[in-house]
């Protein structure tokens, strides 16, 4: 909404009913998290010349077996023969930290998972597999979303354009609410409406108090936008179980709106596309995977 309804209006908490369409067709994309321009930069060597490669020597003077670079990634350190590469202290420098200030809280780093390998072995291969997890499922995403971003064209656009956006998504709505924790009062309060019970229906309270009272569809309170959308001017719909209770909501107006153009909203129809592209993709691995839950 335009103003979070807290003294004055409703809660704008999580529903418990289908959410509006608005969100759903524009504002629902996957948020994926993108590591900055320094994984670009470092890894392509644009910030000095790549690290030397020293002998690494153990304790008792024989050479440690030295892990060979992979292919693509800049070597910038070497302990005990295993490399830290710019792409691994990449989140550490796009907080800002200095790349010498990174790489040397990197080799303490190292140092320690070392140390846990041979002191706790048993846990250190539960926490291994387990960030391993972490970090090839957030590169399955980042990857696999540029692809698909690559791939939607500007025909797949204009087409979910003029398929799924509609004038009807962008209506503003004057809204009442009631909103109690009883449900002997709530299925009251509906049997009151019901009758046309004046004094009932003068409790409600107005949604949003700012301005001429309209909401945005996208903006109805409790993600309720898709049912609000469906009735009629004038009518009572619910009493709908929320986080804070139970409520009923009155349409009191509707004002029809225009969808915005089609430059306006692109980069937010390419969001969705890829983001239900990626989201089908995910579900038919689920549906070929045995799962099989031990809770």
């Amino acid at each position: 909404m335009n103003e979070a309804v807290s003294n004055e209006t409703v809660a704008d908490l999580e529903p418990t009913a289908p959410p509006s369409r608005r969100p759903a067709l524009i504002a629902g994309a996957i948020a994926v998290v993108l590591v900055g321009g320094g994984w670009w930069g470092y890894s392509h060597g644009w910030f000095g010349g790549r690290a030397k490669p020293s002998a690494a020597s153990s304790s008792n003077g024989k050479s440690a077996a030295i892990s060979p670079p992979v292919a693509g990634l800049r070597v910038l350190a070497e302990v005990n023969g295993k490399n830290i590469t710019a792409e691994e202290i990449a989140p550490l420098v796009g907080q800002g930290i200095d790349r010498a200030v990174a790489v040397d809280r990197y080799v303490t780093r190292l140092l320690a998972a070392d140390a846990a390998n041979e002191m706790y072995p048993e846990e250190s291969k539960v926490a291994r597999a387990a960030a391993e997890r972490e970090v090839l499922s957030q590169l399955f995403l980042n990857r696999r979303t540029n692809e698909l971003r690559q791939a939607t064209t500007d025909a797949d656009i204009e087409k979910f354009y003029k398929e799924n956006v509609r004038d009807a998504d962008y209506a503003n709505y004057r809204l009442n609410y009631y909103l109690t924790g009883d449900e002997n009062d709530a299925a009251m309060m509906a049997r009151n409406i019901a009758a046309n019970d004046r004094e009932a229906i003068n409790k409600f309270q107005a949604v949003s108090k700012q301005g001429d009272g309209f909401v945005p569809l996208g903006q109805v309170p409790y993600g309720l936008g898709q049912l609000v959308a469906s009735a009629k001017t004038g009518d009572f719909i619910g009493p709908f179980r929320v986080r804070d209770g139970l409520l009923i909501l009155q349409i009191q107006d509707t004002r029809a709106g225009k969808k915005p153009p089609l430059t306006q909203v692109k980069d937010e129809i390419r969001n969705l596309i890829v983001s239900r592209q990626l989201n089908e993709e995910l579900l038919a691995r689920r549906e070929k995977a045995s799962i099989k839950l031990k809770l």
